[in-house]
């Protein structure tokens, strides 16, 4: 006894240790990931590097003499396209090594330090290319101060071709030069974060495309337009960044994010269209005239002088639209419950609201955000859809496991129930040779008039008729009869005595998958409490199924000499784990047919009652 004690103790210790290399792993992870961080912040402080907001002087370079202080104004309205802006400061604090960072934004850029140019982006020292006739592009350029700078006039001269880009101010970063690509991947960290996320995202999707393309020979539309959006997304983001403003060129990164802030909204709303069902056909025609209207644009930027942030626009009017399109098609769907729908209309309305006004702004020609607002969005509804993707594909794949059980029982089933076919077939065929014979006995024995031994013939030959019962016929549903034949045929090799009683109508509203798991799960759970009982004579099952009031109820006792049998000896130490498995997954269909588990145990016996609702 003492040393079952021991072996008892020894394996609540093993259970406990084996998670200390689990924690060790997560906390390594943890570890690696602060130190990071904090590298990645630590160079950041504001002695480092900071960006210059409240401390500038604004004014039109055609009226010096009206003055406004940047703590008050955040864009000139009275600067024209063309028309420059001057940003003015006196620089007093001392940097060892100084460095500007500076981020315009379609716009020309002229710093100069006491009238002395030290950095020029105009149309002078840029060289046209086929991308902009005169397109500044997103610029972000590192410009070197003078070491004696102090106490000199910074002075930054800012135009733009464009209304909508005209009068704001250039952000300017000072510091040590040491520390500014540090600073730039600090700033850039959300954006980082994205490119990162939805580049995973993206390339998940397309395994899992592929893969399903090389099985079932089937390409996902859904799944190809959603890899599509978190790619552009990704992309967006980074062309969108401080950082891409130092890899490519100002026009090039213009461009780039110009483009994919077009494409991103296409593929997400080709993406709502296929997953809808009642409003899929209207929603096409605002789809078609969408693509129609915005390749429109895009062609018009091509073949005309007007380039692509002029125009950009109209594509935002056309997307005010399409936000209000999507909202109302969104709520029609989750009406309608369309599964999608009404698990992510919430967030596909809160995202289409939020970008329904940073469109209007856009058209209104007021929007400058130091944030890419709209990337922040668009990830957020990627993160909701994947998860949502990702859920219904594991459910998906655990029904179709549940499905290919089911089949592979029904199959056992039929195997176990062809073998007794083939033996009663013979049996059938032995029968009619002997029922041959006996009616010519009994054609003979009428003719002599001997009428007792007809009528003792007679009763032999009805008692041979009900060999011939191949399954069992417990009721009129199949399923059931083929289940309960099994079992009662196990019951039988293990000296078990059964009764089984099914009022079963032939049609059963109750999945046949759902039926099965109840039944196998409570005869097995039966079977392997009652076989551990030392006398056969105790061995009892007792099954009852009836169809009341629209409820299916199931009572299945079974006797379990619990302090006696032999899973008290420790024989089968997995019984307990078993027996909770059973319970789980009959309690687990109960619930999806609105039924109730109730078990009642004592040292004898074991009573399960289930009742399901088929009014499903």
């Amino acid at each position: 006894m003492m040393k079952r004690l021991d072996n008892e103790n020894l394996k609540k210790y093993n259970k406990k240790i084996i998670w200390i290399p689990y924690f060790l792993v997560i906390m390594t992870f943890v570890a690696v990931g602060i130190f990071f961080v904090q590298a990645l912040n630590a160079p950041f402080s504001q002695s480092a590097m900071a960006e210059i907001k409240d401390t500038w002087v604004y004014y039109a370079k055609d009226d010096p003499i009206t003055l406004f202080k940047s703590r008050y104004v955040k864009r000139l309205n009275s600067v024209a396209p063309n028309e420059t802006m001057v940003m003015e400061r006196t620089m007093i604090r001392k940097v060892s090594n100084p460095t500007l960072l500076i981020q315009g934004n379609h716009q020309w850029l002229k710093v100069t330090v006491d009238d002395k140019t030290v950095y020029e982006h105009s149309q002078k020292t840029v060289t046209p290319t086929l991308l902009g006739k005169k397109n500044p592009g997103n610029i972000m350029t590192e410009v070197q101060l003078p070491k004696n700078y102090v106490g000199k006039t910074l002075r930054l001269e800012v135009s733009s071709p464009y209304k909508n880009y005209a009068g704001i101010p250039a952000r300017v970063f000072i510091g040590d030069a040491d520390s500014l690509l540090s600073y730039v991947v600090s700033v850039s960290l959300p954006q980082i974060l994205i490119l990162i996320i939805c580049t995973f995202i993206s390339l998940a999707i397309m395994v899992f495309i592929g893969s399903e393309l090389i099985k079932q020979k089937r390409l996902n539309w859904e799944l190809i337009l959603l890899a599509c959006f978190a790619l552009t997304i990704a992309l967006e983001a980074a062309a969108g960044d401080i950082l891409a403003g130092l890899l490519f060129s100002p026009l090039v990164n213009s461009t780039m994010a110009l483009l994919l802030a077009i494409f991103t909204p296409i593929f997400l709303i080709s993406y709502y269209c296929l997953k809808m069902k009642k409003s899929q056909q209207y929603y096409r025609l605002w789809i078609i005239f969408h693509i129609s209207f915005d390749l429109l644009i895009l062609l018009w930027a091509v073949f005309t002088k007007i380039d692509l942030p002029e125009v950009k626009f109209y594509i935002d009017a056309a997307n005010i639209f399409g936000t209000l399109a999507t909202t109302i098609a969104a709520i029609t769907e989750a009406h309608q419950k369309n599964r999608f729908f009404v698990i992510c209309t919430p967030w596909i309305v809160l995202v289409a609201m939020a970008h329904c006004f940073i469109y209007i702004t856009s058209v209104a020609q007021s929007n400058f955000y130091l944030v890419n607002i709209s990337g922040l969005l668009f990830a957020v509804i990627l993160l909701v859809i994947f998860i949502y993707t990702l859920v219904e594909g594991l459910t998906a794949n655990e029904q179709n496991k549940r499905q290919m059980h089911f089949l592979e029982l029904k199959t056992e089933l039929l195997e176990d129930n062809h073998t007794a076919v083939v033996g009663h077939l013979q049996e059938l065929e032995q029968l009619r040779q002997e029922f041959k014979q006996n009616l010519l006995l009994i054609s003979d024995l009428g003719e002599d008039g001997n009428l007792p031994a007809v009528n003792e013939y007679l009763a032999k030959l009805l008692d041979e008729t009900n060999q011939l019962n191949i399954i069992g016929d417990f009721s009129a549903h199949t399923l059931t009869n083929l289940i309960l034949s099994r079992y009662q045929k196990n019951a039988d090799k293990k000296s078990i005595t059964v009764s089984f009683s099914a009022d079963l109508p032939q049609d059963l509203n109750v999945a046949d998958d759902d039926l099965s798991q109840i039944l196998v799960h409570l005869l097995e759970h039966a079977t392997r409490e009652t076989y551990a009982i030392h006398d056969p004579k105790e061995r009892q099952i007792h099954l009852q199924i009836h169809c009341i009031n629209e409820t299916l109820q199931i009572h299945c006792s079974h006797t379990a000499h619990y302090h006696t049998n032999i899973f008290d000896r420790s024989i089968t130490t997995d019984f307990p784990q078993k027996e909770a498995l059973d319970l789980f997954a009959i309690e687990k269909v109960a619930k999806k047919y609105r039924g109730q588990l109730t078990q009642l145990q004592d040292d004898n016996q074991d009573k399960i009652s289930l009742s399901l609702s088929l009014n499903v």
